[in-house]
C-alpha cells in the first residue's frame, strides 16, 4: 500500500470515528510515531485531508481537525436520499437470495455488536447493509462516489453512536423493514421506508448537538 494512501486512510478513519475530536490539535510529530510513517507521506495526507474540509490549518497556532460541518452533512443526507431511493426501489424488483441471505447475516451482526457497544463495528455493518443495495443493483460506483461526499455526514452519524439519548435499535428495526419490503417487492413501501431511515439525521440532529455543541460548526438557528 502507497505509504500516503496508507497515512491518509488510518487519519481518516480516525476522524470520521471522532478518537480525532472536532477541533483538536495535530501533531505532524506525534502522527509521525504513532503510525510509524515518514514525515512526507504524513504531510501529503494532511494535505488531502484540508483539501477534503476534514483538518484546517491555522497560522501561527497549527494544524486541526475540523469541526462537523452541519449544513454540508444535511446537504450529503439529501443527495444520498435522492440517489438511494432509486437504488431501494431498483433492488425491489429483483430476487437475490444470495444477497437477501447476506443482508439478514449483516442486520444479526448488527444486533451483536449492539449489546457490545461496538460502535465501530456497528457502523462498519450499518455502511454494508445500504452498500449491498448499491452492489445489487450495478450502482457500486455511486456509492463510491458518494462516499466522498459523505465524510461530514459520516462523522455526525459515527458520533450519533456515542450519544447515550440516541437509541441503536432503532437503526436495525428500521434496517429489518426495508429488508422485508424489498424481499417483497414492495417498492413504494422500501422507498418510504429508506426515506424515513435517511430522515433520521434531521429528527435527532438537536439532541446530538445538545450533546456534543463543541463539535458542531455552521448551526442554522432553529
Amino acid at each position: 500500500m502507497n505509504l500516503t494512501f496508507q497515512a491518509y486512510t488510518t487519519i481518516l478513519q480516525k476522524i470520521i470515528n471522532t478518537t480525532y475530536q472536532p477541533g483538536q490539535k495535530l501533531s505532524e510529530k506525534d502522527l509521525i510515531q504513532e503510525l510509524q510513517i515518514g514525515r512526507t507521506p504524513v504531510r501529503e495526507a494532511i494535505l488531502r485531508l484540508r483539501q477534503n474540509g476534514l483538518v484546517e490549518a491555522i497560522p501561527q497556532s497549527g494544524t486541526y481537525i475540523t469541526k462537523i460541518d452541519i449544513e454540508v452533512a444535511e446537504n450529503a443526507r439529501f443527495i444520498r436520499e435522492s440517489i438511494e431511493t432509486q437504488v431501494i426501489k431498483e433492488a425491489a424488483a429483483m430476487n437475490n437470495e444470495l444477497e437477501f441471505v447476506r443482508l439478514n447475516a449483516i442486520i444479526t451482526n448488527q444486533k451483536s455488536f449492539m449489546k457490545k457497544k461496538q460502535f465501530e463495528n456497528f457502523f462498519k455493518e450499518d455502511e454494508a447493509f445500504h452498500q449491498a443495495f448499491y452492489q445489487m443493483t450495478g450502482k457500486e460506483q455511486a456509492w463510491d462516489w458518494l462516499q466522498t461526499i459523505n465524510m461530514q455526514l459520516n462523522r455526525f452519524r459515527m458520533l450519533r453512536l456515542k450519544a447515550d439519548n440516541l437509541p441503536w435499535d432503532a437503526l436495525t428495526n428500521e434496517h429489518e423493514k426495508i429488508l422485508a419490503a424489498v424481499k417483497k417487492h414492495e417498492a413504494e413501501e422500501a422507498v418510504q421506508l429508506v426515506k424515513n431511515h435517511l430522515h433520521l439525521m434531521l429528527g435527532e440532529k438537536e439532541a446530538l448537538i445538545n450533546r456534543f455543541p463543541e463539535f458542531f460548526t455552521n448551526i442554522s438557528e432553529q
